[in-house]
């Protein structure tokens, strides 16, 4: 098993999640749709490709689609869409059909972006039409699992895309409910959004859209689990650990996601071959501290700045307070900082319920017994030494 800590993992290299695989997949068998909501590196899209593999395995025709490359509204979308099914080799009996439909999209495209408002107009009176082009382009009677990917980050730059962002995205959500929806249909949907899909959708007010869609969460590994990984990194990598520097791993970061685990390995592997620091307890404490430090978690502070828009000051005075209390808080002890925020005493309750609940929902706190703290104490260090140290 190679240690990759960047692009999504497959094959051989993906370790793990025997349970949750068996679970989603035969929920897939039984015709459900799933959305994995989880924060970026939790491992979503690769445990999306392992489910796609599956399916290419039994014979299902798949479709995996990046949402976040290169994509910025709705027509890039539908000539991505069409693109992919192009080059489906058990798509060629609507081949022609799509040819047509993709000429259509790129010479609508071009004037999008150059000829104003009257392209507009053009765009909004044909789109329609091209939606249900393309919903009809789908084969409906064969097994099929669609990927898409980031699928909030796409909605978000519809949304900014002009003032009609929100019914744009609300119209293309319900596109997508109708294809699922669909009479005998043997296609299923899996999505990932490593922005929080349930917190999008409450917010414009469009969870409808997404309500026959099971969440699955990806959670940390178990004690056991995690072991078992560094024990395989170690064997496979030629960096053997110690029992009392495996248990150390697993004890210092508590919330052992397996990235977590391929980070704080890779940053050992590199203090011993380059520094040559010895492979005891005190390397992992060392690793741990140069992560704190890293880049690895900016993406968890750039969600905030983006998706959280006039939320986004009293969530990192929640999280600046939080961060300093390793055993956690109490729900009341947030006001003082919300107030210190700038927050009207009259919208403490309004804000905090809605505060509490979006944190939990993109993974940055939880709560055990009414007590709220970080749910990565990696996480949680990482934070208080960019915004309190």
């Amino acid at each position: 098993m190679k240690n990759i800590t960047g692009p999504p993992v497959i094959g051989n290299d993906f370790f793990g999640r025997e349970d949750e695989f068996e679970y989603v997949w035969q929920g897939i068998l039984n015709g459900n749709n799933f959305i994995f909501p989880s924060p970026r590196r939790v491992g979503k899209t690769s445990f999306a490709f392992k489910l796609i593999n599956k399916a290419k395995e039994e014979g299902w025709n798949t479709i995996d689609l990046n949402l976040e490359e290169l994509l910025n509204n709705e027509i890039d979308f539908l000539e991505a869409f069409i693109k992919k099914l192009q080059n489906l080799s058990w798509w060629k009996q609507v081949k022609k059909m799509g040819n047509g439909l993709l000429e259509l999209v790129s010479q609508l495209k071009p004037s999008m972006e150059f000829e104003g408002v009257e392209a507009k107009i053009e765009w909004e009176r044909k789109k329609e039409n091209i939606y249900a082009q393309v919903a009809d382009l789908l084969y409906h009677e064969a097994d099929t699992l669609i990927f898409f990917d980031e699928l909030t980050i796409l909605l978000n730059k519809i949304i900014k895309s002009d003032e009609a962002g929100i019914e744009k995205v609300k119209n293309f959500l319900h596109w997508l409910r109708a294809l699922r929806q669909r009479k005998g249909t043997k296609i299923r949907w899996i999505f990932c959004s490593s922005v929080g899909i349930e917190n999008f959708t409450h917010q414009h007010g469009i969870s409808d859209s997404i309500n026959d869609i099971l969440d699955f969460n990806l959670h940390s590994f178990t004690i056991d689990k995690s072991k078992e990984m560094l024990i395989k990194l170690g064997e496979d990598n030629k960096l053997i650990l110690s029992e009392d520097v495996v248990n150390a791993i697993v004890l210092k970061l508590d919330y052992c996601l397996p990235f977590f685990l391929q980070i704080i390995f890779e940053k050992i592997r590199f203090l011993n071959a380059i520094e040559e620091q010895t492979m005891d307890v005190d390397i992992v404490i060392n690793a741990y501290n140069v992560l704190v430090e890293d880049k690895h978690f900016n993406t968890w502070i750039e969600r905030i700045k983006e998706q959280y828009v006039e939320n986004e000051t009293y969530a990192f005075a929640i999280l600046k307070q939080l961060c300093q209390q390793p055993s956690g808080m109490k729900r009341d002890s947030f006001v003082n900082s919300m107030v210190a925020a700038g927050l009207p005493f009259e919208k403490i309750e309004e804000e905090t319920s809605l505060l509490i609940y979006m944190l939990k929902n993109d993974g940055y706190i939880m709560e055990e017994n009414s007590v709220y703290r970080f749910r990565s104490p990696l996480l949680r260090d990482f934070w208080y030494n960019r915004f309190v140290k």
